[in-house]
């Protein structure tokens, strides 16, 4: 049984973000609430002035603390600021997002309802930097739904969103966070998390992206490379099948049907391949047999089409292995 959540560490990782952070870093300053805060900002090895930004916001105050570290990707740093969170919630953000005024407020009880490990909600993306990020809630109260048993929803949809989550911090840890061998943060930790606890759902909007204009401008947004997205969604789920080798058939079934399909298309649309002349269309053939010898080595094939661009980042740690 969870009960009452006393505070919320709010974690933000930060890669080259000089344009934007000031904004996101005051719109986490600006939560709501009479519970304890606590705001950590993970500098990934960034080369303008986020890192001086950072230091002057939150750097100064007795509960901010600003974590340099060598380049390694949004999921280690993501897995730093999580191992230096001391509270119970973690909150984590991009560099370059928004919350609304209430986010925390709106997302709190969930994490508080008995198992609840995670709470999901919506977000939206900013028309114009100037719009106002405040929402009129019309004293309506938040509205959840608990799924007891997310794993199976979590990979049929491939569900992510590191900047719409609140965690249970012990939770988040117990289940090994990130993948660090995975670039992005978006999927890996769901997965993870979902094996052994409940998920909450809520259709609030507590989470705006920036303009696509501006990420363009200001040299591009994660959620827009989409080789690295699609790559990294495939090596979320290698990763799930490879370090937990005891799930069940039909999750390790459901990923290679995901992650195989998703491949062949990337390799027929965008590489151009043939049908019947990549190992990949083969692949997503055998995932549909009601039984495999070895998911693990199958699903290790559902990056190599992407990584023929040469445009995809590979975590330090996972190039050691």
């Amino acid at each position: 049984m969870n009960g009452k959540i006393s505070g919320v560490s709010f974690v933000v990782t930060v890669f080259n973000k000089e344009r934007y952070l000031e904004a996101t870093l005051n719109s986490v300053l600006a939560q709501e609430g009479d519970f304890e805060k606590e705001f950590i900002v993970v500098d990934d090895g960034s080369t303008d002035r986020s890192v001086e930004i950072a230091r002057n916001l939150i750097g100064s105050l007795p509960n901010g603390r600003v974590i340099e570290q060598p380049n390694s990707g949004p999921g280690v740093a993501q897995n730093t600021g999580a191992d230096a969170a001391t509270l119970p919630a973690i909150k984590f953000i991009d560099g370059d997002d928004l919350y609304p005024p209430d986010c925390a407020l709106r997302m709190l009880p969930g994490l508080e309802l008995p198992g609840v490990a995670l709470v999901h909600g919506d977000g939206k993306v900013l028309d114009d930097l100037g719009n106002d990020i405040r929402i009129d809630r019309q004293g309506r109260p938040p509205v959840y739904q608990v799924m007891e048993k997310p794993l199976y929803y979590a990979v049929r949809h491939t569900l992510s969103g590191a900047s719409a989550i609140l965690v249970n911090r012990e939770a988040y840890l117990a289940c090994g966070g990130c993948d660090s061998t995975v670039f992005t943060q978006e999927n890996s930790m769901i997965f993870r998390m979902a094996i052994n606890n409940s998920f909450a759902f809520t259709k609030d909007i507590v989470l705006f992206g920036p303009p696509r204009d501006f990420r363009t401008e200001h040299g591009g947004h994660l959620g827009d490379d989409m080789v690295q997205m699609e790559h990294d969604r495939n090596a979320a789920l290698y990763g799930l099948i490879r370090d937990f080798p005891n799930l069940p058939h039909d999750i390790k079934r459901l990923a290679l049907k995901r992650a195989a399909g998703r491949a062949w298309n990337w390799a027929r649309r965008v590489n151009k391949k043939p049908l019947g002349c990549d190992k990949i269309f083969w692949i997503r053939l055998l995932a549909y047999l009601p039984w495999l010898p070895d998911y693990e080595k199958w699903m290790s094939m559902t990056t190599t089409p992407y990584r023929v661009s040469g445009k995809v980042r590979i975590p330090p740690v996972a190039l050691e292995n």
